[in-house]
């Protein structure tokens, strides 16, 4: 079972079609993973959040999300070589 304690940030991007691509791989060799997917426009800026505070303007449409891939730690460098982010 993966949990907080026992997995490892294998990839963290904002990249979508990459984020896909990791996770096909992953599945088809086996790899049990978790993915989180957080949006920078709904951080937190003190008084509300950035996107309350300053709208998108300035942001990218493709960095608003950023997805993050973890795996078991001791997958992790397996999973490495199958992907190819060694």
């Amino acid at each position: 079972m993966l949990t907080l304690l026992n997995s490892e940030s294998l990839w963290i991007g904002t990249d979508m079609k990459l984020f896909n691509k990791i996770r096909e791989q992953l599945e088809q060799a086996g790899i049990t993973y978790k993915h989180k997917v957080k949006n920078r426009m709904g951080q937190w800026a003190g008084v509300g959040t950035v996107r309350g505070r300053t709208g998108s303007a300035g942001m990218p449409a493709d960095e608003i999300y950023e997805y993050e891939i973890l795996v078991h730690k001791n997958e992790l460098e397996q999973a490495k070589k199958i992907t190819g982010l060694m």
